[in-house]
Parts: structure tokens; C-alpha cells; sequence
């Protein structure tokens, strides 16, 4: 599991209003349990933050919320369905916005 992996959102409560996450932690910390996601959500006309990062994946355009950033356990990310490596860039700087404000 490497950094800017996508999996499809492992909960039923939110996966149709948000169907895929995006890893944003090290691949270096793959003993810890815990992984650092971001959520894809639909409906990127209404991104929720000037964080919010909307992509093209699948098909589909969707928002990249890093705002709403949160902790799954490893083990329910089984297959990965692709990648948002093309946007690491932003996503790096979202992420420097989000901890720093700048």
C-alpha cells in the first residue's frame, strides 16, 4: 500500500455518497493497522473547503475532501481500483494548507 492508493470505501454507511479513499499516509508505517485516508466524495460542484481537490477518476468527477481526512484499519483495503499519484502535488499542498494554513 503506497501513498495516493484507491480503494473502494470499505463503509456502507457513507461509500454511496462517497465511493472511494484515497491513502495519504507513508508506505514506510505498513506495520501500523491504521491508515491516514481521505475521502472521494460525488457531487464536486459542492466541494465543502477550499481543500477540497476535485478529480476525475473512474469516470466520474469527484471531490478529494481532505478536510474530512480519518483513520480505517488496514486490513479492511483490499483491492486497490487505482491511484491519484497524478495529483500528488496538490494533494501535498492541501495537506500543507490543512496542518499549517499555509
Amino acid at each position: 500500500m503506497r501513498p495516493f492508493d484507491v480503494f473502494p470505501n470499505p463503509s456502507t454507511a457513507s461509500a454511496p455518497f462517497a465511493p472511494f479513499i484515497v491513502v495519504l499516509r507513508s508506505h514506510h508505517l505498513n506495520p501500523i493497522d491504521t491508515v491516514v485516508v481521505a475521502p472521494m466524495i460525488r457531487d464536486a460542484q459542492t466541494a465543502l473547503a477550499p481543500l477540497d481537490l476535485t478529480l476525475d477518476f473512474m469516470g466520474e468527477t469527484l471531490a478529494l475532501a481532505i478536510g474530512e481526512i480519518g483513520v480505517v484499519n488496514r486490513p479492511v483495503l483490499r483491492q486497490k481500483v487505482g491511484d491519484a499519484v497524478g495529483h500528488e502535488d496538490a494533494i501535498r499542498r492541501a495537506l500543507e494548507r490543512l496542518f499549517t494554513g499555509f
